[in-house]
């Protein structure tokens, strides 16, 4: 008879008395719930590879706000186009509004198409170059790095890793 997995517990030293709970009683595993994250958002400007960055500590409404500010802050004569994909942190009416008062103008992308999101490669990038299995002593650290990242790429650089090089994005106005 095939007993089931209750559950993972740690190791115990040997002859550590009391280590771990008899057999069939679930190991208690202590969660607080709010993990500590950052989110790094990211605007491209097609032309010339130029890339702003604003990092939040996390992605929501409020967030979102705050981050329209800042980009419509950024060189305010410049008219912006800012295409997203449908997470829901983007489709609220407050970041609309704040979007529309910064002077930025929102497109969205179909539902689950990654693949016409430009930054998403830049992103990906990001993320096996700087996080992917690897550990640092604090979220602040690892947020410093992946900002230094971005910064010290060229602009043709992040261009031609965001695929504007290619015939990919022929379609967005430039």
């Amino acid at each position: 008879m095939r007993r089931p997995c209750v559950s993972f517990r740690p190791c115990a030293p040997a002859g550590a008395a009391g280590a771990s709970p008899r057999r069939g009683v679930p190991a208690p595993v202590l969660l607080s719930g709010r993990n500590r994250r950052r989110t790094i958002i990211g605007a491209l400007q097609v032309d010339s590879g130029e890339l702003v960055t604003i990092v939040r500590e996390r992605c929501r409404t409020e967030e979102m706000v705050g981050a329209m500010v800042e980009l419509g802050a950024v060189r305010p004569e410049i008219p912006k186009l800012l295409i997203w994909d449908n997470a829901p942190p983007h489709h609220p009416h407050r970041v609309r509004d704040a979007a529309r008062e910064a002077g930025i103008t929102l497109a969205f992308l179909p539902f689950r198409s990654p693949e016409l999101m430009p930054l998403e490669d830049l992103w990906r990038g990001l993320k096996q170059t700087i996080a992917a299995n690897r550990c640092y002593p604090s979220l602040e650290e690892l947020t410093d790095r992946a900002i230094a990242w971005l910064t010290t790429m060229t602009d043709d650089d992040r261009r031609r890793r965001c695929g504007f090089h290619a015939s990919k994005f022929d379609w967005l106005p430039t």
